[in-house]
């Protein structure tokens, strides 16, 4: 409630989206695919014990009686719930719907609400006709792979940012066999590009720095971004474009036509003219998902399951 002690009204929304990553979670109001951008609110996650108190002080700005409620969590979904990989929360179907009274609730990953994102054509620059393919790169690392269908997008799950390390030098593999999880999240997310700069140098940097000074590390990580996305087109073909999202991809999208991103990139033998025609993008909303979550739900014909 307002300060003022005003009583604010109920607002009646049709959906309440959410995004809940290692680090933020944005909330926002949707009127089907369109959401509402007055209703738009980021918070960050270090001030709040769980999600739950996130939504509980999202609502007691936006006092909402949802038909339906749309969450994307930075972790895979099991039955109900969705335990973040990097944040000690679990985020509870049954905890939501008694907090909110909405039992209409539909839980996924959130690189797949970032790829129905792929089919919004003001995020992704034009309709879904052909596959595309994001990998968004923050706190962690995934990737999500949308392929055109009559009724929308379909989007597969994935926990790509585990996938392991690829091969790029001799000299990269000696260093990288220091790690001791030899995932790609473990150096090219953002807490990943400090551990592999101190590997190398034995400082510390914050991932900003790195992304925006020419230096070695900056180089081994573009040798490595370049093995890896090569790898994700050639397995996916996502012939409409391959997009960088989140703030570290974002950062490091004005280096793609740098020599060690493109050698490694596109040195593909016979595919090497196949990998070179997929365009590479940059999403640089940070509403993507939740644009996606409304756009899945407003494509969806079934029912969404009701957990409680």
């Amino acid at each position: 409630m307002p300060s003022s002690g005003y009583a604010r009204p109920m607002i009646t929304a049709p959906l309440l989206v959410a995004d809940v990553g290692g680090t933020s979670s944005r909330l926002a109001l949707s009127d089907g695919p369109t959401l509402r951008l007055d209703t738009v609110r980021s918070f960050g996650n270090e001030g709040f014990s769980s999600f739950t108190a996130v939504l509980r002080s999202y609502l007691a700005e936006h006092p909402v009686a949802p038909a339906a409620i749309a969450l994307a969590g930075a972790g895979p979904v099991t039955g109900d719930r969705i335990r973040l990989t990097n944040r000690n929360w679990t985020i509870s179907a049954p905890e939501i719907a008694t907090l909110t009274g909405c039992t209409n609730i539909t839980l996924m990953n959130d690189l797949q609400a970032m790829g129905h994102a792929l089919a919004v054509p003001s995020i992704a620059g034009s309709p879904l006709t052909q596959t595309r393919l994001v990998l968004a790169i923050g706190t962690g690392i995934n990737a999500a792979v949308a392929h055109p269908t009559p009724g929308g997008a379909f989007v597969p799950t994935s926990e790509a940012g585990y996938s392991t390390l690829p091969v790029t030098t001799q000299q990269d593999a000696a260093l990288l066999a220091k790690l001791p999880v030899p995932a790609i999240e473990s150096v090219l997310s953002g807490p990943g590009l400090t551990r592999l700069h101190q590997l190398r140098t034995g400082d510390m940097l914050p991932p900003e720095q790195i992304t925006r000074t020419s230096s070695d590390t900056l180089n081994m990580a573009l040798r490595l971004l370049g093995a890896h996305l090569g790898t994700l087109a050639l397995t996916h073909l996502p012939m409409g474009g391959l997009y960088l999202a989140g703030s570290v991809g974002r950062a490091l999208h004005p280096h793609l036509n740098h020599p060690e991103f493109r050698d490694h990139y596109t040195n593909r033998g016979p595919y090497s003219d196949l990998v070179s025609a997929i365009p590479l993008r940059v999403i640089e909303s940070d509403t993507a998902p939740l644009l996606g979550l409304a756009q899945h739900m407003a494509n969806r014909t079934a029912p969404a399951p009701s957990f409680c």
